[in-house]
């Protein structure tokens, strides 16, 4: 029933539209008749859109913008039409739709004006909750709340101190002001946008939404925190004037001075609506400024400090040891250059150069080993050839070819019998420098062995050389972003920092959500009397249901980068689904319950140590 009265409410508004842009360009009207119609039907087509009120902070920017037109065409729009010769009396047709025309642009103005009170509430009351945890662990954690105070509370004198419990007192009283008023918004717009079929029944609403916009805007339930200790303890004056809208009243007759009367008191209210909004947003940070969490920066102030004593007893050191630092850094930079050229820039040039330009490192000389291998197959033919003249050529090229040394071992072995002797006449030195130009040949062909068992694993060496060089800029570079994540988590004022703390606040926003609705979701009361939905939630309750579908909202989408995109759009669907108008109580449930199976990070996969104990 309630989408098929909206949807009602907006087909009327359409065709009261239509009608007065033909009655606007209708050449037998009078000329203020057909500028009020041209006025009424270009107003309505500013504020006729339908919107969400269970998430009214999504739309204030748009509807604060249609209504600054509005009142810019109210304000530039010759309304008294000076001057002008016609009757001042209109036809009864002609009565009929500037009434209809104007009763609907004062509904949906004030309609939009409601809308932008719900915005503005909860926008002023989205920090309590946050506040309150914070200040209620602060009292059960007297020390640190000393320490965190600071030195600037510490000198004020007793009574300019605000205790912890008058924080919480004025937070919590203040919160639930609030809430009842979001509550009464929240059913007074329902109302509004689902319409009346009786004039007298609308009126009635358009001046029961005037009043309670007073209410919304009024210093009531704003509680700021007394000063002192005891019994002596001081309240803050608020500062606050209250400013009253302009009554809507439906003329018997519709003339030109009715209708400039009303339009003029319409945009009288939309000038007061700006007046309220400053008045009410100065007043409420003026009142509840002490009770907001404390900045980081302030709340680290001991740290800081150290920090600062610190950093400037370690300038004071580098001054007055100008020399050694120097010295210490220009060793440290020293280091740091050879420690990057071992293992850093000869090894990227030893792979570029292998696997890119095919250079590979040679520790034998080849040119060298050719040369050692014929020198020693030219000793091995003059000492064959001078030992056994009778050797044949074949047997001559065998020991040459192969580098047979068995001829120089057999006679070396006859020699050793008369060593000394022949050590003066025989060949024993001869055959000596052999075998050493033999063993020269071995070394160099071992030394190839070893080239190539290098070029084999060439890669592999320089690669391995790199390593404790990307292990320590990877733990520099580790231990510099815990370092930053660390600082900037305990100086950011934002509250969440990593999607384990963001699924856990979501958690429990949609638990809340969730109860809320099973409340709402009850057959009937205990004395048997069947209700309508809208008020099976007290005020309090209707309100803090609005407050926490935005905190649902503003979390998500102040972390959207922690969604995939798939993940984006499928959540924006289901925060959409929970927030639409129409949606019965037990859609609504399914809907928790279908973001419950979806999502993973709703879902705890493992028990913190906090649920241990």
């Amino acid at each position: 029933m309630r989408g098929t009265s909206s949807l009602s409410v907006s087909t009327q508004v359409t065709a009261s539209m239509d009608a007065l842009m033909l009655l606007s360009r209708d050449q037998s009207s009078p000329l203020s008749c057909a500028q009020h119609a041209e006025l009424l039907a270009r107003a309505l087509a500013l504020v006729k859109r339908r919107h969400s009120i269970a998430a009214p902070t999504r739309a204030r920017d748009t509807i604060l913008g249609e209504l600054d037109e509005v009142k810019a065409m109210l304000r530039d729009h010759p309304l008294a039409t000076v001057g002008s010769q016609q009757e001042d009396a209109y036809t009864l047709t002609q009565q009929q739709l500037l009434d209809a025309g104007v009763r609907g642009l004062w509904t949906n103005v004030v309609t939009y004006e409601l809308f932008v009170a719900l915005a503005d509430l909860i926008a002023a009351v989205d920090f309590i909750p946050h506040a309150l945890r914070f200040w209620k662990l602060q009292r059960r954690r007297p020390v640190r709340a000393m320490l965190r105070r600071g030195p600037e509370e510490w000198l004020l004198p007793d009574s300019e101190l605000i205790t912890l419990d008058e924080r919480i007192y004025s937070l919590e009283t203040t919160f639930n002001a609030i809430l009842e008023k979001l509550g009464q918004l929240k059913h007074l717009t329902t109302r509004l946008m689902n319409g009346s079929a009786n004039a007298d029944d609308q009126l009635d609403l358009l001046n029961d939404g005037l009043q309670l916009l007073v209410l919304a805007y009024n210093s009531r339930g704003i509680v700021p925190p007394r000063k002192g200790k005891g019994a002596f303890k001081t309240l803050q004056a608020l500062n606050f004037t209250p400013i009253r809208f302009e009554s809507y009243a439906s003329p018997d007759t519709t003339t030109r001075e009715t209708l400039v009367q009303s339009l003029e008191a319409l945009y009288k209210n939309l000038l007061r609506m700006e007046q309220s909004r400053a008045q009410f947003t100065a007043c409420f940070k003026a009142a509840m400024a002490p009770c907001h969490v404390p900045s980081k920066i302030r709340q680290r102030w001991l740290q800081l400090s150290l920090a600062g004593v610190c950093a400037v007893a370690g300038g004071v050191w580098i001054v007055k040891n100008q020399r050694d630092a120097r010295e210490g850094l220009g060793k440290a930079r020293l280091a740091m250059r050879e420690f990057l050229n071992e293992h850093m820039i000869e090894p990227l040039q030893a792979i570029v150069g292998e696997v890119i330009l095919n250079q590979k490192p040679e520790i034998q000389d080849a040119a060298a080993l050719l040369d050692t291998r014929e020198s020693l197959q030219r000793m091995l033919s003059d000492f064959a050839r001078d030992t056994n003249p009778n050797i044949t050529s074949s047997e001559l090229q065998r020991i040459v070819k192969d580098m047979d040394m068995s001829v120089v071992s057999l006679q070396y072995e006859k020699q050793l019998g008369s060593a000394v002797r022949n050590l003066m006449s025989g060949d024993i030195v001869r055959m000596l420098l052999i075998q050493v130009q033999f063993i020269k040949k071995e070394l160099m062909v071992a030394m190839g062995a070893i080239d190539e068992l290098m070029h084999a694993n060439q890669l592999n060496l320089q690669v391995m050389a790199t390593i404790p060089t990307f292990l320590v800029f990877g733990g520099v570079y580790t231990l510099a972003k815990a370092l930053f994540a660390e600082i900037y988590k305990r100086t950011s004022e934002r509250l969440y920092y990593d999607m384990a703390d963001i699924a856990g606040f979501l958690r429990n926003i949609l638990r809340d959500i969730e109860r809320l609705l099973n409340k709402q979701n009850r057959v009937s009361w205990p004395d048997g009397t069947g209700e309508d939905d809208a008020m099976r939630l007290g005020t309090r309750d209707l309100g803090l249901l609005l407050l926490l579908l935005h905190q649902l909202h503003d979390v998500y989408e102040s972390n959207r980068e922690f969604f995939e995109e798939e993940e984006q759009q499928r959540f924006d669907e289901d925060l959409n689904d929970l927030v639409e108008e129409g949606l019965l109580v037990s859609q609504q449930l399914a809907v928790i319950q279908r973001m419950y199976h979806s999502y993973p990070f709703l879902q705890r996969t493992k028990l913190s140590s906090k649920w241990i104990h």
